[in-house]
């Protein structure tokens, strides 16, 4: 699985019967959560490929602000790469979409 405490939940996780397990791999995204790979330049990566882990659209349980500093937490998740939601944690794509 992979998730943090702004996300609110797992998004990517095992759901067995919908989705294949593959281990070693933090398995296919929630239903609705939309990740991708993007380089330092914020261009998406396609295929197998290592990169930036970012979100490309918002998804139920997110946190919209930081309380009482709403401006950090535009800068820290919204500014690095402008329309996705910067995790700060790289990520490796497999062969299988994994």
């Amino acid at each position: 699985t992979w998730w943090q405490t702004e996300t609110g939940a797992c998004l990517m996780t095992p759901l067995p019967g919908a989705h294949a397990m593959k281990p070693g791999s933090a398995a296919k995204p929630f239903f609705g959560v939309v990740p991708a790979l993007v380089d330092n330049l914020g261009n998406l990566i396609e295929g197998a490929a290592e990169g930036n882990l970012v979100i490309l659209d918002s998804w139920p349980g997110q946190a919209r602000t930081l309380f009482g500093d709403h401006d950090r937490f535009v800068d820290t998740y919204f500014k690095t790469f402008k329309g996705m939601y910067f995790t700060g944690d790289g990520a490796r794509r497999d062969e299988d979409g994994y």
